[in-house]
C-alpha cells in the first residue's frame, strides 16, 4: 500500500518548509575542513565524492539548479559534475561535504531529479529507519532523540511490544498454534530477561500475561491465513502494486508466507546512510491471476494501535531500501498489526523513497552541523540552533523529548537572534524551565558544548566508517582488523542472547593484531555482509580467536569469509547528556545537587557523632577503627557527620581502597544502605575483593564477563541463576535484602535505581571522572563521598578546545574549594622515603609521610644479585656499569637514557612503538628475574597500546608469561616491587612526552604503582620502591644513572666507554635469543671435545665410562641434540625426545642398524631418552658418531619433522659440531651400557670442570685467557638457559594438562550431545509407537466393518478364520523371537558399555593429576545419570500407557474372536477370505520390514513388553474356552447392531437437514451482502445528489453575477492576506465567492439561495447583518 495522497502531500510540505527555513542561515554553520588523508574517496557502487564547488544555475522551465563540482580523487584533479534538479535543489550541501550518488553517470555528469538518481549526504553517518520516519512530524524531536537516546524511559506498552516481538519470533521457529504461543509467551514472561523491566515499571507477571494473551488469537489467525497456500475461495486478498510490474489492471493478489529467512536482521547500508534491524525477513509467494511470483520482503511487526500511519509505512519503505545491501530489491514490504492480525502491503515506489531519503539528508545535516563558529571576531565555537519548534502545543505536551527540547530552547536558542519560537509554545517553555536560574542554564549550555566537541573529536578519530571504506588487508596493517577468517567448531549459546563463536584464518597464520581479551568487535562479511553481529573477544591465540556475539551466525554458509573489526570508539555522550538533563529537572534531588554543584552552597554537618551511631553498632565501629591511622579515622568521622557530601583526598600509597572498605563496613554496621561506584570495573572490584574478606554482603551489578572472576558469584546474573529467580517477588527480595550495591558510574540506568534510594553513595577515582558522568550515581543517594586526588590523572579529554573550556575539571576538583568538607590521607605505606620525596616535594608540599620506619627504608630483595654481579664482571673493567647500577637495590629510582643507542620510535597505523626499548625492557626484566625477583612482582607500563602489544609478544616468546604488562590507568592503586616504564617517544621533533602523559610520572612514582623500586629509561621507570627507563633529557650523563645526590665527575674516556658498553648491551638484548643459545652450545661443545681429546691423550687414548669429562661430553651432546626439538604429542601429555631423529639414522646409514637393534634389545631401558643415551655411547665406541650425525644434517628436510627451523641441528652450528666430532675417532672408549641407569640420569652440566684460575694462565697466554673467559661466560649463560628451559618445560607440562583437560571437557560435551540425541530418538520412538497404535486401531476398525458386512451375508467360514487365528499366533511367535534377538543385541551393547566404563576408569587412573577436574566431571556425570533416571521414569510412564493401549487392543481382539466364533458357516466366502488373508500377510511382511528397520530404536520398549506378550498368550488360551459362551452373546450383538443402524440412519437424516440449513444461511448472507452493497450505492448516490444540489446553488449564484474563485488561484487570504499552509486552510464565502482563511470566514448565515446557514466571510457577514437590521421595522 503506498503512502496516501494527503500524507504524501504532508511529507512534501514538511520537506519544503524545513528546507526553506534552514537555507537562510546555512553560511553560519561551522564548515569543517576536509582532511583528504583521512577521508577515503572512491568511485563505483559504494562511491564517495567530495563537493568542491557549488554553482546556482537559473532555469526558466523547471526552476533553478545546483551544479556541484565533485571529485573522487585524493589529488582533486579528476572532477565530475552533479546536477541537482527539481526538489533535489533544496538539499543543504556545502563545499567540503562528502556525498554518495545513486544513478547513472554519463560522460562524467550525474543528473539527480524527481525521476532518477539519489544523493545521500554524509553517507557514513548511519541513521536508523525508525529515526528517519519519526522525523516526518517533528524534525527537532528526531534530532533530540539521537542526542538524548537514554532519556526515553520504558513504558508498559513498550514492554508488551518487546515480549510480543520475541514470542512471534520464537513462534517462527516452532509454530503458531494458540497453545504453543501461550507456552512461548508464558516462558518469556517468566524468564529472567524481562523481570527487571517489570520491576522497573512495578508490574506483575500475571498482568503482563493477561495483556499478551489478547494478541495471541490474532497471531494464530494470521498464520492460518497467510502461511498456507490460498484457495480459490480465500477472501484475504490484497491490493499490491510493485514498481517493476508497470501498469496492470487487477492489483488484487493472495499472499503466502513460505519462509522465515532471518529474525532481527541487522543491516548497515553505507550506500544510503541507513541502518536498522528488520523484525522478520520472509520469503513470500504472490499469487495473481497471471501467475505466481516469489520475493524476499521485510515484515514489520507493530503492537500498538492499528493506524497504518505514515510513520509506520515509511519505516517499511526504508527497510526495502536497506534490503538492497543483502539481496535483490524487494520493491515492497508488509506491516503486520499483532493486535488485530491485519497485514498491510507497503510498496516502496520511487516517490516515497525519494522523499524519505531527502528527509534523511535533512536529519543528517542537523546532526552533523550541531555547532557553528561565532560571528564575533574571536571565532569561537558555539552551539547551533536545532530544527524549529513545531506550532502544535498539544503535540508538545505529550512529546517524550519535551523537557530536553524546552531546556535547549531556553538555555541556547533564546540567546540567538534568528530563532523564532511559536507564540503558543512560549508559555510551555517558561513553565517547564521556570525553576532554573541563569547559572543553571549557563552550566547546561557549557557542558552540552564541551560534550559535543569531545564526541565529534572522537567520532573523527575512531569512527566505524573504515569498516566499509577500507579493505581488511589495509586495516590489518594497523592491527585493528583480522580478515580472511572462517567459522570453526559449533556455535555455543553461552547465555541468553550470547553465542560463543570460534574463528580461524582461512589461509596462513593469524596476523599481528591489537585485539585483546575484552575488546569490542564487529563481525562482518568480507564483501557485503556488513555489521552481521557485535560482541566481545573472549580469547586470542596464534591459531584462532573466540568471540561472544549477540547473534548466532551458524545459519550462514560454512564458506562465508568473515572479518573482525575492532570497534574502539569513545564513550558516547548519551549517558552524560542524560545526567545533565536530569540535573535540570524540577525535582528535589536535582535541586539539591544544583545548589551544591552549580551554586556552591556550603555542605552541612551534624554536630555530635552520638546522634548518628546506633548503640548496638558502637563496639563494631570501634573494632574497625583500631586498624586505621589518624587521617583515616578522621575521614570516617567526617563522613558520618556529613549531611551533604565529603571529599577524601587519597594521596599515593595512603590506602584509599582500605579506607573505602572500612567506611563501607562501618556504614553497614550502622544500618545504612550504600551505593559503591567508580568509573572502571577494575576499581569497583578491587574494593569488593577486600570487602568480601569481611563477610559484608553486597550485590554487584553489571555484566559478569566484565567482573573479576572472584566477584562473579556476587553478581546479579549469577545469583539469579543459582537461586532460579523467575518471579518479581523473588527479585524484589534480592534487591531489598542487599544494603550494599556496587556498580560503575555508567551502570546507574539499572532498574533497581527506579525504586531504591541509598543513604550514602561512595565514588572512587572521582578525580578521574568528568562531571556529567560522576553526576549519575549521585541522584540516588541522600549523601555522597568522593574519593580521589586531582593531582593524579585528570579526566581524559581529547579535544583541545573542550579542555580549554574546562572539561578536564572533575567534580572532585570543583567541590574541593569547600575546605571544611575535605579530608586528606597523608600517611602512606607503599613507597620508601626516596621515591616518596619526588612527588612529595613537587606536588604535595611535603604533606606525605611514611607509615613506618620499615616502609621508609624498604628496598627490593634480590637474593641472587651477587651471582649475577659475578657474571656482569665479565663485561666491564669496573663494577660501576649502567646495568649494575640499575640492579643495585639501594638506587630506588633510575633514569636510563637510550638516546645514544640509538632507539628511534616507529609511528605506524597501529600506534607509536619503539622496538629497541621493548627489547631493552625484556632484557632488564630477565636480569631482575635472574637476580631473584619473582616475575609476578614486576610490572611493565607504557602509555601506548601498540608498545604494550610488542612487549607482550616478546615476553611470550621468551617464556616470561607472569610479568604483568598494562597501561597506566590499569595500574592505578596497584602494588609492585619493580616497575619498568617505557615512554616510547624518541624523535627529532623534540616530542618526547605528549601532553596527556605529563601526569604519568606522578601516577607511577606517586599515585600509582609500586612500593620498592622504580626504573626509567626513556623506556621509563620502575620502583624499588624502584623504576626504570625514560629518555633522559634532564639526566646529567648519557647512559648513566641519575640519583638524588650529585653524580661523580666522569672523565670523557670513561663516559665514552660506558656509552659503548650500554650500546653493546642493548645490541645483545636486541639479538635473536636462539642465535645466542646456538653460539653458547657450540662453544660448550668445542671446549668439551677439546678437553676430552687432551685428557684422552694423557691417559693413553682409552677412556672408561666413569671418566667425568666423558660423562660431561654426553651431557653436552644431549643438550645440543635437544635444542629446538619440537614437542611431540602423546595420549596424555606432550614431550620432547631425541630418540626420534637418532632412530632415523638407521634408514639413512645401513651400518647404524646394528646399534639401533642393540639399543632396542637392552633390557634395562624403558624410556626413549635412555635409548638415545645408549645410542650415543655405542656410536662413540664404533667411532661413527660424526658419520651418523653428518648423514642426519644432510637430510634437513627429514629433520624438519623433529626440529624447529632455528634449531642447532638445522643451522651451521650443527655442521661445525659434526666436524669437531671427527677428532674423537682417536679415542678408544670402553663403555659398559648395560650397567648404567640411563633412564634416570640428570643431564646437568658441571661448569666447575671448565673454570680456570689465573695462576694456571701465563702472561703469554692472554688471548687464550680471554677466550676461556668468554667460554666460561657462555657456560654460565647456558646454565641459566637450562634453568629457564626447566621452567618452560614445567609450563609446557601445565599447558599440556590444560589441553588434556579441555579435551576431556569436549568429550563430556560430546557425551552430553549423545544423550540429547538419545532423548530425541526416544521421543521419536514414542511418536512412532503412537503412530503404530493408531494404524493398528484403524486397521482393526476397518476389519470390524468388513466383518459386520460379511456377517449380513455369510455365516459359514469358521475354518478360514481358524487358519487366520493360527497365522496370527505364528506371527506372534515370530515377533517374540525377533524381540529376543533384539534383547540379545541390547545385552551386547550393555557389555560394550561396561567395557567403556572400565576404559574410563583406567583413564582416570592415568590422569591422577586432574582429580579436581574429574570431580567436576563426576558431578556432571551424576547429573547425566539423574537425567537418565528421569528419562527411565518417563519411559515407565509411557510403558504403562502402552500397557493400557495393549489392553484395549486385547479387548478389540476379544470382540473379533467372538465374531469369528459365530461365523462357522461362511464357507462360500472362503476363497475371498483367503485372498484377504494373503493381503494381510503382505501387510504383515511390510510391517515386519518397518519393525526391522526401527528395531534398534525400539530395543528397550520391546524388551519391556515381553511379559505382556506372555499375558496375551495366556489370554488366547482362555479365549478358546470362552468361544461357546460368546456364541450366546452373538444374538445380543446382532440386536445392538440393528439399533446402531437405526441411529445411523437418523444421523444421516439430521446431517441432510443441517446441510439444508447451511445452504439457507449462505443465501441469507448473500442477500444481506447484496443489501449492504445496495445501501452503499444508495448512500453514494445521495452524496452525489447533495453535491449536485450544491453545484446547482453555486451555478445559481454565478447566474446572479457572482464569481466563484478557484482554489488554485488563491494563495493568500482575501481579508488578512496571510499565506495559506497546512494549518491555515482555504474556505469559500458562499455569498461573494472569494477564498478566506478559517479565522476570516468563521460565520454562518442563511442566504436567499440556501435556507440552511452557510459559511460567509466577515465582510459579507457584517454587510448582511446590517442589511437585515435596516430591513426590519
Amino acid at each position: 500500500m503506498e503512502l496516501g495522497r494527503e500524507e504524501q502531500r504532508l511529507l512534501e510540505e514538511l520537506m519544503e518548509k524545513s528546507v526553506c527555513e534552514e537555507l537562510a542561515p546555512l553560511e553560519s554553520f561551522q564548515k569543517r575542513a576536509v582532511d583528504f588523508c583521512d577521508t577515503i574517496l572512491s568511485k563505483g557502487l559504494n562511491n564517495r565524492y567530495c563537493v568542491l564547488r557549488i554553482n546556482i544555475v537559473q532555469k526558466n522551465e523547471d526552476g533553478p539548479e545546483k551544479h556541484l563540482t565533485i571529485t573522487a580523487s585524493q589529488s582533486l584533479e579528476d572532477t565530475e559534475l552533479c546536477i541537482l534538479r527539481n526538489d533535489w535543489y533544496s538539499v543543504p550541501v556545502v563545499p567540503g561535504d562528502i556525498i554518495h550518488l545513486e544513478g547513472d553517470c554519463h560522460s562524467g555528469t550525474w543528473i539527480i531529479n524527481r525521476d532518477s538518481g539519489y544523493l545521500i549526504l554524509y553517507p557514513d553517518l548511519l541513521l536508523s529507519g525508525t529515526t528517519v520516519s519519526n522525523s516526518i512530524r517533528c524534525m527537532r524531536k528526531a534530532v533530540l532523540s539521537e542526542k538524548f537516546r537514554s532519556c526515553q524511559s520504558s513504558s508498559r506498552q513498550m514492554l508488551i511490544g518487546t515480549i510480543l516481538h520475541e514470542t512471534f519470533q520464537q513462534g517462527v521457529t516452532n509454530n503458531f498454534a494458540h497453545e504453543k504461543l501461550q507456552e512461548l509467551a508464558f516462558r518469556t514472561v517468566h524468564g529472567l530477561k524481562y523481570l527487571k523491566e517489570m520491576y522497573y515499571l512495578n508490574l506483575k507477571q500475571e498482568e503482563i500475561m493477561q495483556d499478551i494473551e489478547e494478541y495471541l488469537p490474532s497471531i494464530s489467525k494470521w498464520a492460518e491465513d497467510f502461511m498456507h497456500k490460498p484457495s480459490q475461495a480465500n477472501h484475504n486478498k490484497m491490493q499490491l502494486k510493485l514498481p517493476s510490474e508497470g501498469k496492470i489492471e487487477d492489483l488484487s493478489c493472495n499472499i503466502e508466507v513460505t519462509d522465515f529467512l532471518d529474525i532481527e536482521e541487522n543491516i548497515w547500508s553505507p550506500r544510503f546512510g541507513l541502518k536498522g534491524k528488520i523484525d522478520v525477513t520472509v520469503g513470500v509467494k504472490i499469487h495473481r491471476k497471471s501467475g505466481m511470483q516469489y520475493k524476499i520482503m521485510p515484515l514489520e511487526l507493530k503492537t500498538g494501535k492499528e493506524s497504518n500511519s505514515i510513520e509506520h509505512r515509511s519505516q517499511v519503505v526504508l527497510y526495502t531500501v536497506l534490503n538492497q545491501e543483502r539481496r535483490v530489491d524487494p520493491e515492497a514490504g508488509f506491516l503486520l498489526y499483532l493486535k488485530t492480525g491485519n497485514m498491510y502491503p507497503v510498496s516502496g515506489n520511487r516517490m516515497d523513497r525519494r522523499e524519505l531519503l531527502k528527509l534523511r539528508n535533512q536529519l543528517a545535516f542537523h546532526l552533523f552541523h550541531s555547532m557553528c563558529k561565532s560571528a564575533l571576531g574571536n571565532k569561537q565555537t558555539q552551539l547551533a540552533s536545532l530544527p524549529p519548534v513545531i506550532d502544535d502545543s498539544r503535540a508538545c505536551k505529550y512529546c517524550s523529548q519535551m523537557h530536553n527540547c524546552f531546556l535547549y530552547s531556553r538555555a541556547v536558542e533564546q540567546q540567538m537572534d534568528n530563532v523564532l519560537i511559536p507564540p503558543a509554545v512560549v508559555p510551555l517553555i517558561e513553565k517547564e524551565t521556570q525553576h532554573l536560574k541563569l547559572s543553571h542554564l549557563q552550566y547546561f549550555s557549557l557542558w552540552y558544548l564541551m560534550l559535543t566537541l569531545e564526541s565529534q573529536c572522537g567520532e573523527g578519530k575512531k569512527g566505524r566508517k573504515n569498516i566499509w571504506l577500507m579493505p581488511a588487508s589495509e586495516r590489518e596493517k594497523a592491527g585493528d582488523c583480522i580478515g580472511n577468517m572462517i567459522r570453526v567448531e559449533h556455535v555455543q549459546e553461552a547465555s541468553e542472547g550470547q553465542y560463543l563463536h570460534y574463528f580461524q584464518r582461512k589461509n596462513g597464520t593469524m596476523p599481528g593484531t591489537n585485539l585483546l581479551v575484552g575488546d569490542r568487535v564487529v563481525v562482518s562479511g568480507e564483501k557485503t555482509l556488513l555489521g552481521l553481529s557485535a560482541g566481545y573477544v573472549k580469547e586470542v591465540n596464534v591459531t584462532q580467536i573466540s568471540c561472544l556475539l549477540d547473534r548466532n551466525l551458524s545459519k550462514l554458509p560454512k564458506d562465508t569469509i568473515f572479518r573482525l573489526d575492532h570497534e574502539e570508539g569513545i564513550s558516547g555522550i548519551d549517558a552524560p547528556l542524560r545526567n545533565l538533563s536530569k540535573l535540570m529537572e524540577n525535582s528535589s534531588a536535582s535541586e539539591k545537587l544544583r545548589n551544591l554543584i552549580i551554586d556552591f552552597h556550603k555542605p552541612q554537618f551534624i554536630q555530635h557523632l552520638s546522634s548518628v551511631l546506633p548503640p548496638e553498632a558502637k563496639e563494631t565501629v570501634a573494632n574497625i577503627l583500631k586498624g586505621l591511622n589518624k587521617p583515616q579515622k578522621q575521614a570516617m568521622k567526617q563522613v558520618l557527620l556529613s549531611k551533604d557530601y565529603t571529599l577524601i583526598v587519597g594521596m599515593p600509597g595512603t590506602g584509599k581502597t582500605t579506607t573505602i572498605c572500612a567506611l563501607v563496613r562501618i556504614l553497614y554496621a550502622c544500618g545504612f544502605s550504600v551505593l559503591l561506584t567508580s568509573f572502571t570495573h577494575t576499581a569497583v572490584d578491587n574494593i569488593l575483593l577486600k570487602l568480601a574478606r569481611f563477610k559484608v554482603g553486597f550485590l554487584r551489578l553489571g555484566r559478569a564477563q566484565k567482573v573479576h572472576p572472584d566477584i562473579r558469584k556476587f553478581t546479579e546474573e549469577e545469583i539469579c541463576r543459582s537461586k532460579s529467580i523467575k518471579s518479581i517477588t523473588h527479585l524484589e527480595e534480592l534487591y531489598n535484602n542487599q544494603p550494599v550495591v556496587a556498580t560503575t558510574c555508567m551502570g546507574v540506568n539499572h532498574p533497581i535505581f527506579a525504586r531504591k534510594l541509598f543513604d550514602f553513595c561512595i565514588v572512587d577515582e572521582a578525580s578521574q571522572i568528568s562531571q556529567p558522568i560522576c553526576l549519575g550515581p549521585l541522584f540516588y543517594s541522600h549523601r555522597f563521598v568522593l574519593v580521589g586526588d586531582h593531582q593524579q590523572l585528570p579526566p581524559l579529554v581529547h579535544n583541545t578546545e573542550a579542555r580549554d573550556l574546562g572539561m578536564s575539571e572533575s567534580l572532585f576538583k570543583r567541590l574541593e574549594q569547600n575546605k571544611n568538607a575535605v579530608v586528606q590521607l597523608t600517611v602512606q605505606y607503599r613507597m620508601n622515603s626516596k621515591i616518596m620525596s619526588l612527588s612529595n616535594k613537587l606536588v604535595y608540599e611535603g604533606k606525605l609521610e611514611c607509615g613506618s620506619e620499615k616502609v621508609s627504608k624498604a628496598t627490593v630483595i634480590l637474593p641472587n644479585l651477587k651471582n649475577l654481579n659475578l657474571e656482569l664482571e665479565l663485561f666491564a673493567d669496573s663494577s660501576e656499569t649502567w646495568l649494575k647500577e640499575t640492579l643495585e637495590p639501594n638506587n630506588p629510582v633510575c633514569f636510563l637514557n637510550t638516546e645514544k643507542v640509538p632507539a628511534p620510535e616507529q609511528a605506524e597505523k597501529g600506534g607509536v612503538s619503539n622496538m629497541t626499548e621493548a627489547k631493552l625492557v625484556l632484557f632488564l626484566t630477565s636480569f631482575f628475574i635472574k637476580a631473584g625477583c619473582k616475575a609476578s612482582d614486576i610490572g611493565i607500563v607504557s602509555p601506548y597500546r601498540h608498545q604494550l602489544k610488542i612487549i607482550t609478544d616478546l615476553m611470550t616468546s621468551s617464556c616470561i608469561s607472569t610479568v604483568e604488562v598494562n597501561t597506566v590507568d590499569k595500574y592505578q592503586g596497584r602494588d609492585k616491587s619493580i616497575i619498568i616504564v617505557s615512554f616510547v617517544r624518541n624523535n627529532n621533533d623534540g616530542n618526547v612526552v605528549p601532553p596527556p602523559l605529563q601526569h604519568l610520572l606522578y601516577s607511577l612514582l606517586g599515585p600509582g604503582a609500586a612500593g620498592h623500586r622504580a626504573l626509567s629509561a626513556k623506556l621509563g621507570w620502575a620502583e624499588r620502591g624502584r623504576s626504570s627507563c625514560r629518555r633522559g633529557r634532564s639526566a646529567d650523563c648519557d647512559g648513566g644513572v641519575e640519583e638524588k645526590e650529585p653524580a661523580k665527575s666522569w672523565s670523557r674516556a670513561r663516559e665514552t666507554r660506558a656509552r659503548d658498553k650500554l650500546a653493546a648491551s642493548v645490541a645483545m638484548a636486541v639479538k635473536d635469543p636462539t642465535a645466542v643459545e646456538r653460539a653458547n652450545l657450540l662453544n660448550m661443545a668445542k671446549l668439551s671435545i677439546k678437553g676430552l681429546i687432551e685428557s684422552a691423550l694423557s691417559f693413553g687414548r682409552t677412556l672408561d665410562s666413569d671418566y667425568p669429562p666423558l660423562q660431561q661430553f654426553f651431557v653436552v651432546m644431549e643438550h645440543c641434540l635437544k635444542h629446538g626439538l619440537k614437542v611431540r604429542k602423546s595420549f596424555l601429555s606432550y614431550n620432547k625426545t631425541i630418540w626420534g631423529p637418532l632412530e632415523l639414522v638407521e634408514k639413512l646409514y645401513p651400518e647404524a642398524e646394528e646399534i639401533a637393534a642393540s639399543v632396542r634389545d637392552l633390557p634395562g631401558l624403558k624410556t626413549p631418552l635412555g635409548r638415545a643415551r645408549a645410542w650415543l655411547r655405542l656410536a662413540l665406541m664404533q667411532k661413527k658418531m660424526a658419520d651418523y650425525l653428518r648423514c642426519l644434517i644432510i637430510q634437513r628436510d627429514l629433520l624438519s619433522e623433529f626440529y624447529e627451523y632455528h634449531a642447532l641441528m638445522m643451522e651451521e652450528e650443527g655442521a661445525v659440531i659434526v666436524g669437531l666430532l671427527v677428532g674423537l675417532n682417536v679415542i678408544d672408549a670402553n663403555l659398559c651400557v648395560k650397567g648404567e641407569d640411563l633412564d634416570s640420569q640428570v643431564g646437568v652440566i658441571d661448569f666447575s670442570m671448565y673454570l680456570k684460575n689465573e695462576d694456571d694462565i701465563g702472561s703469554k697466554e692472554r688471548n687464550v685467557q680471554i677466550a676461556a673467559i668468554l667460554d666460561q661466560k657462555n657456560y654460565v649463560e647456558e646454565l641459566n638457559r637450562q634453568l629457564n628451559s626447566t621452567v618452560s618445560s614445567l609450563h609446557t607440562r601445565v599447558d599440556s594438562l590444560e589441553k588434556s583437560n579441555t579435551k576431556l571437557i569436549e568429550e563430556l560435551a560430546i557425551a552430553k550431545n549423545n544423550i540429547i540425541k538419545l532423548q530425541e530418538e526416544n521421543h521419536q520412538l514414542r511418536s512412532e509407537n503412537t503412530l503404530i497404535l493408531m494404524k493398528t486401531q484403524h486397521h482393526l476398525e476397518v476389519t470390524k466393518v468388513d466383518v459386520e458386512a460379511e456377517l449380513q451375508t455369510y455365516r459359514h467360514s469358521r475354518q478360514g478364520l481358524d487358519e487366520m487365528y493360527n497365522e496370527a499366533r505364528r506371527q506372534l511367535r515370530e515377533e517374540s523371537q525377533l524381540r529376543q534377538d533384539i534383547e540379545n543385541e541390547l545385552m551386547v551393547q550393555v557389555s560394550m558399555k561396561h567395557e567403556i566404563e572400565l576404559a574410563m576408569k583406567l583413564l582416570e587412573k592415568d590422569i591422577h593429576e586432574k582429580q579436581d577436574t574429574l570431580i567436576g566431571l563426576r558431578q556432571q556425570l551424576d547429573e547425566v545419570k539423574a537425567i537418565n533416571i528421569e528419562m527411565y521414569q518417563k519411559l515407565q510412564v509411557s510403558e504403562d500407557a502402552m500397557k493400557e493401549k495393549n489392553e484395549i487392543i486385547g479387548r478389540l481382539e476379544d470382540k473379533t474372536n467372538q465374531i469369528t466364533a459365530t461365523m462357522k458357516q461362511l464357507e462360500q466366502r472362503l476363497q475371498q477370505a483367503e485372498k484377504s488373508q494373503v493381503e494381510a500377510e503382505n501387510e504383515d511382511k511390510k510391517f515386519k520390514q518397518e519393525c526391522m528397520s526401527k528395531s534398534e530404536n525400539l530395543q528397550k520398549e520391546i524388551s519391556r513388553k515381553e511379559k505382556q506378550l506372555v499375558q496375551l498368550e495366556t489370554d488366547l488360551k482362555i479365549e478358546k474356552e470362552w468361544r461357546q459362551t460368546l456364541e450366546d452373546d452373538l444374538q445380543k450383538e446382532k440386536e445392538t447392531l440393528s439399533h446402531l443402524r437405526v441411529e445411523t440412519q437418523q444421523i444421516i437424516c439430521l446431517k441432510k437437514e443441517f446441510l439444508k440449513l447451511q445452504d439457507k444461511n449462505r443465501q441469507l448472507k448473500k442477500i444481506c451482502h447484496d443489501q449492504e452493497e445496495a445501501l452503499q450505492e444508495l448512500a453514494c448516490k445521495l452524496s452525489e445528489s447533495k453535491l449536485k444540489i450544491e453545484d446547482i446553488k453555486e451555478a445559481n449564484k454565478a447566474l446572479q453575477g457572482q464569481v466563484w474563485l478557484k482554489d488554485k488561484e488563491a494563495t493568500h487570504c482575501k481579508l488578512c492576506e496571510k499565506e495559506f499552509s497546512l494549518s491555515k486552510r482555504k474556505h469559500h464565502c458562499r455569498n461573494c465567492g472569494e477564498i478566506f482563511c478559517n479565522a476570516c470566514s468563521d460565520n454562518e448565515l442563511p442566504l436567499p439561495s440556501s435556507p440552511k446557514p452557510v459559511r460567509v466571510c466577515d465582510s459579507c457577514h457584517a454587510f448582511l447583518i446590517q442589511r437585515c437590521s435596516s430591513n426590519m421595522p
